[in-house]
């Protein structure tokens, strides 16, 4: 089940920004700009679509320094399934409009847990609207 919120670039950025400024995601390996479907006349160029992917884990603080013994059982915790993570994808479209989407993928309850985990997320998402 996924969730679908489209706004302009400056919100969708604004959600993007809230994620980052804390220490509860990775970024995910889908980070990349996509190739436009129709080929240009000075060769193979890419378009200006960038999608952004992360895997937030809005109950857990992922710092870059942890001592060992910590980082093994949350290791553990994780492989348990015991963290609960969340996959979020921003899509922004730079082609002459302004339009970026959100996509939090998860079941119910998943947005919550971001808004409870993940300060000024909610007024961020309040910005971006859903989509219909």
């Amino acid at each position: 089940m996924k969730s679908e919120y489209n706004g302009s670039i400056l919100a969708v950025r604004a959600v993007e920004d809230c994620i980052r400024a804390t220490h509860k995601y990775t970024k995910g390996a889908f980070s990349r700009r996509a190739k436009h479907p129709q080929t240009p006349v000075q060769g193979d160029a890419p378009s200006a679509v960038l999608t952004e992917y992360y895997e937030v884990y809005p109950t857990t603080d992922l710092e870059e320094i942890m001592p060992l013994g910590q980082a093994f059982w949350k290791t553990l915790s994780w492989l348990a399934g015991e963290i609960p993570l969340v996959d979020v994808r921003f899509l922004y479209d730079y082609r002459g409009g302004d339009k970026a989407k959100v996509i939090i993928w998860g079941g119910n309850g998943v947005v919550k847990t971001l808004e409870n985990g993940i300060p000024g997320f909610t007024e961020a998402l309040a910005a971006v609207g859903a989509a219909s």
